[in-house]
C-alpha cells in the first residue's frame, strides 16, 4: 500500500521565526546596550585633572583675544583667552558634547560650539545653553 507523502517535505522552523514582538525586544536591548557602553566608555575614560599650559614668551594677547595652542602631550587644542588686562583663561578646545571644535566669540564675550549651538561661560567654562551635560575642561595657565 502505497503512503501519502507529505506535499512539502522540509519542515518550517515556526520556533525560530522572528515576530514583531522578538524584534523590538532584540533592537530595544541593543540600544541600550549600545548608549550604555557609551556612557560607561566617558566615564571611565582619562580623568579631567587641570592641565598647565606655559604661555610662551613673546605671546601678545590683547583684551578680549584668543589664541589657540597645542596642549603639553600635543593632543589636543588649548584655546587661550585674555578676558581683560590682569584675567586669561583657558580651555580645552573640544566641545564635551560630541567633540566638536569650540570657538571663541568676542561680541558675545563666550565660548561656542558650531556643532550644536552650545555656548559656554567665558570665565568657567560652565555651559550656557545646548546639548553639552558638562562644561569645558579648564587648563591653568602659567606664564613662562
Amino acid at each position: 500500500m502505497l503512503k501519502k507523502q507529505d506535499p512539502f517535505p522540509v519542515a518550517l522552523a515556526d520556533e525560530r521565526r522572528l515576530d514583531r514582538r522578538r524584534f523590538l525586544k532584540a533592537a530595544g536591548a541593543t540600544a541600550v546596550l549600545a548608549l550604555g557602553g557609551e556612557w560607561i566608555g566617558q566615564r571611565l575614560s582619562e580623568p579631567r585633572r587641570l592641565e598647565v599650559i606655559h604661555l610662551p614668551d613673546g605671546v601678545e594677547l590683547p583684551p578680549g583675544e584668543a589664541r589657540t595652542l597645542g596642549s603639553s602631550d600635543d593632543r589636543r587644542e588649548i584655546l587661550v583667552v585674555r578676558l581683560d588686562p590682569r584675567s586669561v583663561v583657558a580651555f580645552d578646545r573640544r566641545c564635551p558634547h560630541l567633540g566638536c571644535p569650540v570657538l571663541w566669540s568676542a561680541e558675545r564675550a563666550r565660548f561656542e560650539c558650531p556643532c550644536h549651538r552650545a555656548a559656554f561661560d567665558a570665565r568657567t567654562g560652565r555651559v550656557l545653553f545646548g546639548p553639552p551635560r558638562r562644561g569645558l575642561t579648564a587648563v591653568r595657565v602659567a606664564a613662562s
